[in-house]
């Protein structure tokens, strides 16, 4: 099997995370060097997770304050900004709350969009040169559709026109790795949200919905709570499956309605099955 990408993405509460599993353990146990890197990875190779950005002035302002906390091991310094991995920092250090919410509030999902959008496609090109060294086989959840609509569609409310062209140079910067899209799908968005809502925290539902409704996706139409979530989500979704058709790559789609364990290993089996196939084809 060549060198292998593989995305996992669909709606909160599809079943993403379970099927991005269950495919890593079907690899490993064919004997595939697999890495698998779901949401919320604080060491993710292709995405930032409680990253914040700081330009260079913050940067040494911020370092001469709390060199004492050792924050250098947590910081990649480039020519004119500093990335510092807070959570990382956090878990090693006790750090005073003003200056945790101090990076927090520079985010990388907390930026202008097009100064997010850059460092996310230098973080998949610095991935992918690194990647093509390897013989790994990844498996990302959601950092290729989810959490590029999270901020563009969502957070910013910007043109469908705009959000094709982002995940269009994601997608040429990806393919030397012959991506594979794996979409969990869902017909009735409303039945498997609400069957997430029941199923995780309370503290996980109700910031998802405050997030949703809050941005101005849902303020510009004045969506609240349950309810206008489920409307953006669907909405979410409308524009997934429009993307999933203009991709330059192969997209498979998974109808996980019944969330059956066993359905779900038998397609995941088939398409280790064809992908090894159509792999042995390409090289003779």
């Amino acid at each position: 099997m060549t060198k292998r990408l593989f995305l996992i993405e669909g709606l909160p509460g599809s079943g993403k995370t379970t099927t991005a599993e269950a495919l890593t353990r079907l690899f490993q146990k064919e004997q595939i060097n697999t890495r698998l890197h779901i949401e919320g990875d604080l060491n993710h190779p292709a995405d930032y997770e409680s990253v914040a950005y700081l330009k260079m002035d913050e940067w040494i302002d911020f370092q001469s304050k709390y060199a004492s906390l050792d924050v250098l091991r947590f910081a990649e310094v480039f020519n004119d900004y500093v990335l510092v991995s807070y959570r990382q920092w956090q878990s090693e250090k006790d750090i005073p709350e003003a200056e945790l919410a101090f990076l927090q509030a520079r985010d990388i999902y907390e930026l202008p969009f097009e100064l997010y959008q850059s460092m996310i496609f230098k973080k998949w090109e610095t991935f992918v040169a690194q990647a093509l060294t390897t013989d790994i086989t990844y498996v990302f959840e959601c950092c290729f559709l989810q959490n590029p609509l999270t901020m563009g569609l969502i957070k910013y409310d910007l043109p469908e026109a705009t959000l094709r062209a982002y995940i269009e140079r994601i997608a040429t910067i990806i393919a030397p790795l012959q991506p594979v899209l794996v979409y969990v799908d869902q017909t009735d968005v409303e039945k498997s949200f609400r069957k997430a809502l029941n199923e995780r925290p309370t503290e996980w539902a109700d910031g998802f919905v405050s997030y949703y409704t809050e941005q101005a996706y849902g303020v510009n139409r004045s969506l609240s709570g349950v309810e206008g979530t489920i409307t953006i989500l669907q909405a979410r979704q409308e524009l997934e499956r429009q993307l999933l058709e203009m991709l330059p790559f192969r997209v498979e789609r998974f109808g996980n309605e019944d969330f059956s364990v066993e359905a779900r290993q038998l397609w995941l089996k088939q398409l280790i099955q064809s992908t090894v196939r159509s792999t042995s084809l390409s090289e003779s």
